[in-house]
């Protein structure tokens, strides 16, 4: 529980129609932005602006506040006085997981518990516990998420898409981060070692976020500078074991290792933001030919100019060399080993170059300037090098209507790109799109809250003039709506619902991809038609504070209902047979959720709970109409490719050290022990033609044969335990105990058991 001590300097007067009232932290002195002032006895309420300031106007004194900031109690005050008034704020690093924050599925601050929408939100503390190396490995944590050869799935929403057209939107500080002609995330981009927390969406939010946006959300927001400096340094090194079957051990006495290391400095300097950090990776893998080198350099900047006014500057540059398979020599001895002629190396230089601005004006109201300047050179030794510019433009305007008790947010957004990339045929493309949204949210009452948004998108291709694509012009515009609400039914009891509209325009990719991997080609398909949808949601979230034991429970049951999705179909062209994108037609995913979130005590040990449990029922709504799709999946059923009808995960981390009840001593700090599970349930159908390969319809790569040896889906065991002594934090971490061996995609085993050991300094 976080506690609040307020130093208020009250005047003696007794006319006047303003009050400014600025609230600080008292040990940053750092503005609390977004605290709740209310006039009693009235229905004025305020809240303070990006510098801690409000001002009250039309009030005559005396009269009395009530101040409120989530985490914190409230405090009641007369004042006397037009003379400025501050109030600062004493609070520990503590914080209940009652009172957690989210900005994202509303595009403004909102306690977790009134969201109107399903959202898990990630700290920053558990990714570096779990030594998280990439932006994509804490996610696999979360219910109901799931990162399928980098592509992430939320709720069954997506399948295997070969590495094109994501239906989740990645957020980097709430600006797409998605690779632009492929619909990628580039996991590797994201600069974790700065990270303040992950937000995570489930169902469509493309009202707010736009195309990709079909399947959810995933934001990553990087922390703020202070006044005091804080300057953080990590090295971690983990060694991959043997893998349970030594007939796959194909390394001999060598090693299969994987290092990293970062420093992150932050501090404010008078007027000046700095956050700045370095991440250095080396993995060599227990997948032949896999490995890789990567140097990533981030700055967040901020000047502010005046108590309303800043502008920022963030840059990441992003330097890698790698190298991979696409499909193993077989499942017996060769699991671990590439299939030749599906290896590919890679040297990639990425770069993010993001200006904005906000400006609090007279009456409060916010205007906020997001763009980015996102350079991709990817070289590849394939023939399927890529590289590509691209600009992204958003002004956002919010006003808070406090009489009406009304937030209103609306915008305007313009995207433009240009790709050249020898997948799509070696020349150059360009992509365009242009959107305009308003969101209107409202409390009804002061326990019933009420949102409703619009969005209109336009999206436009420029490619070359073909016997295919005559015109060389793909463009399309759409409305889509959602409406959401949100009722506090007790005072830890919260209902919910919500129904949203889903977009998806393909990618430059998945129209016009041509390139090989093995056996296997890939054709592109110009004519492709965006993918429309919808999720319908009701939920409720339990809030609890019972001896000891404080949290939530949050279940829900949802319906995805997509048009004209796109999946990679295998073909038979005249000479050569592989995949083409194509609409298949209509699917409907049902299912339900529930997940605990909270912190308890059992017999005198302090744990942290995370974690869920996720079914889903994906089905295709034309099975019985389309002889395609009955042919193109394994096992002859209606149930969606790549999908796990069944998704358990739990983390439990134990606080030892506060169960001795010892004061630290000079030298130790803390000691922490943690146990992570994961399950996930036999996936039923994949493509036919992994499993059958054309012409003769053999099992040509095992694959067939050893998912009829591993078939009850698998269950993964992580334990971490870390000890703090003066400064320094050592961690030792266990993944993957029981040495399963399992696959999350057709012909790629994941990692054997593995050792890590992990040093972070503060200094």
């Amino acid at each position: 529980m976080r506690y609040l001590i307020f130093y208020a300097l009250v005047l003696l007067g007794q006319h006047s129609i303003g009050q400014n009232i600025r609230v600080i932290d008292t040990e940053t002195k750092d503005a609390i932005i977004g605290a709740s002032i209310k006039v009693i006895g009235t229905n004025a309420n305020f809240s303070t602006d990006v510098d801690g300031t409000a001002q009250l106007i039309g009030q005559e004194f005396p009269f009395d506040i009530q101040i409120e900031y989530i985490g914190y109690q409230p405090l009641v005050a007369t004042i006397r006085n037009s003379s400025e008034i501050t109030i600062a704020l004493v609070a520990s690093q503590e914080v209940s997981v009652l009172d957690a924050v989210t900005i994202t599925a509303t595009k403004y601050e909102q306690n977790l518990t009134k969201a109107p929408v399903s959202i898990d939100i990630i700290s920053a503390n558990l990714v570096k516990s779990i030594n998280a190396s990439a932006a994509d490995d804490v996610l696999n944590k979360v219910p109901g998420v799931q990162i399928l050869d980098g592509q992430a799935n939320i709720r069954g929403g997506s399948g295997y898409s070969y590495g094109a057209g994501s239906r989740v939107m990645l957020l980097i500080d709430d600006m797409p981060a998605l690779q632009a002609d492929a619909g990628f995330p580039n996991w590797n981009d994201i600069p974790i070692e700065t990270l303040s927390q992950i937000e995570v969406v489930k169902g469509a939010a493309s009202t707010l976020y736009g195309s990709a946006a079909l399947n959810g959300i995933i934001n990553y927001r990087t922390t703020f500078a202070t006044n005091q400096a804080e300057n953080r340094f990590s090295i971690a090194g983990t060694y991959i074991g043997d893998p349970a079957d030594a007939k796959k051990k194909w390394w001999k006495d060598s090693i299969r290792y994987e290092t990293n290391a970062s420093f992150m400095h932050k501090k404010k300097y008078g007027k000046m933001d700095v956050v700045a950090s370095i991440f250095a990776n080396r993995l060599e893998s227990h997948n032949q030919f896999t490995y890789d080198k990567r140097l990533r350099v981030n700055t967040n900047l901020r000047y502010r100019f005046t108590e309303k006014f800043n502008v920022g500057l963030n840059v990441i540059v992003n330097e890698s060399a790698g190298g991979s398979f696409f499909i193993w020599r077989n499942a017996v001895s060769g699991g671990f080993q590439a299939l030749p002629g599906t290896v590919s190396e890679r040297n990639t230089r990425r770069i993010y170059i993001d200006p904005t601005a906000q400006y609090i004006d007279g009456r409060n109201n916010k205007h906020r300037l997001l763009t980015r300047i996102n350079y991709i050179d990817n070289q590849n030794n394939s023939n399927q090098s890529n590289s590509s510019i691209n600009f992204y433009g958003e002004y956002q305007f919010q006003r808070k209507f406090e009489k009406q008790r009304l937030t209103l947010s609306t915008g305007l957004v313009g995207i433009s790109g240009k790709t050249q990339s020898q997948i799509l045929g070696d020349t150059t493309y360009v992509a365009q799109s242009m959107a305009s949204y308003l969101q209107i949210d409202r409390s009804m009452s002061d326990k019933w809250e009420l949102g409703a948004g619009i969005r209109y998108e336009f999206n436009q291709q420029l490619s070359p003039k073909s016997p295919i694509d005559p015109t060389g012009i793909k463009e399309d515009g759409e409305w889509i709506a959602r409406i959401s609400t949100n009722y506090q039914l007790a005072e830890y009891t919260f209902l919910r619902g919500s129904i949203g509209q889903g977009y998806r325009f393909p990618t430059l990719t998945e129209r016009f991809v041509t390139t090989t991997f093995g056996s296997f080609s890939i054709f592109a398909n110009p004519s492709l038609e965006p993918e429309y949808g919808f999720t319908l949601e009701i939920g409720a979230k339990q809030g609890f504070n019972i001896a000891g034991f404080k949290g939530f429970i949050d279940a829900s049951l949802f319906q995805s209902e997509y048009e004209n999705m796109i999946e990679f179909t295998f073909v038979v062209n005249p000479t050569n047979v592989g995949f083409q994108p194509q609409n298949i037609g209509n699917t409907r995913i049902r299912g339900g959720e529930i997940g605990i979130f909270g912190q308890s005590m059992v017999l005198g040990l302090p744990i942290n709970l995370f974690g869920g449990y996720t079914y889903i029922d994906p089905t295709y709504k034309n099975f019985n109409e389309s002889e395609v799709i009955r042919n193109s999946v394994s096992e002859g059923v209606n149930v969606l490719k790549y999908r796990s009808k069944h998704l358990a995960k739990m983390d439990a981390e134990f606080d030892i050290w506060k169960a001795m009840n010892v004061k630290s001593s000079s030298n130790f700090k803390g000691l922490k022990t943690a146990v992570s599970v994961q399950y996930a349930s036999h996936v039923i159908n994949i493509d036919k033609a992994f499993e059958s390969v054309p012409p003769a319809n053999t099992d040509l790569f095992d694959i067939g044969g050893y998912r009829n040896l591993n078939n009850k889906g698998f269950v993964l065991l992580d334990a971490r335990a870390s000890i703090k002594i003066r400064k320094a934090t050592w961690s030792i971490l266990v993944n993957n105990i029981l040495n399963q061996e399992y696959s999350l995609r057709p012909a790629l085993i994941e990692s054997p058991r593995s050792f890590a050991l992990r040093l972070d300094y503060s200094i």
